[in-house]
């Protein structure tokens, strides 16, 4: 399994590579500034948004992606965990981000999405409103975060862009770390 999981990374890498060479090339020929030019690499991550808010974490603190068949719920437990769920015969809590966030009225609909995070040896299915894709995110100086931020500053790692079609857009780095972190002290 971890061979698998290795020969997947390499072939991404990969991709992201000739990606990252195609659009430096069209930037060249199309007169893009130099700043442009000056982004740093950090990497694939998953994308989602949260009450309109749009997100990226690392790929390699997401297990999986996908709608929650079954979610079960537990008694006296806080409002944002919604009960546990079964991954693949493994009993993970299932945390409602905008209701942690206390963003429940911001948020367009009642979601069945879930991002499942880990990172030392804790794990959630974190429900989101929106998965919107894997990109190749860079850095560059000068990027802010969001001015209409809806997740709090503490649980941001940064602003990033990704190149589209249309140009460079933005994005914040969710700090999925930091998340862990908070709900293994509640």
């Amino acid at each position: 399994m971890a061979s698998v999981q290795s020969d997947l990374a390499a072939l991404l890498s990969a991709i992201d590579q000739e990606i990252a060479a195609e659009l430096r090339d069209e930037q060249l020929q199309s007169g893009i500034s130099s700043a442009a030019q000056t982004a740093e690499e950090i990497g694939r991550h998953l994308c989602f948004t949260l009450a309109g808010q749009h997100l990226a974490v690392p790929l390699s603190q997401v297990l999986e992606v996908g709608e929650l068949e079954t979610v079960r719920p537990l008694p006296f437990l806080p409002d944002w965990t919604e009960g546990v769920t079964n991954i693949r015969g493994e009993i993970v809590s299932v945390t409602n981000l905008a209701v942690f966030f206390q963003l429940a009225g911001k948020s367009a609909k009642k979601s069945r999405t879930a991002v499942i995070l880990h990172e030392g040896g804790m794990k959630t299915a974190a429900v989101v409103d929106k998965i919107t894709g894997t990109r190749l995110l860079y850095r560059k100086e000068g990027l802010a975060v969001s001015a209409a931020a809806a997740v709090p500053a503490d649980f941001l790692a940064g602003p990033a862009l990704f190149m589209a079609e249309n140009g460079e857009n933005g994005l914040d780095l969710f700090n999925s770390g930091k998340l862990l972190a908070a709900l293994r002290l509640q």
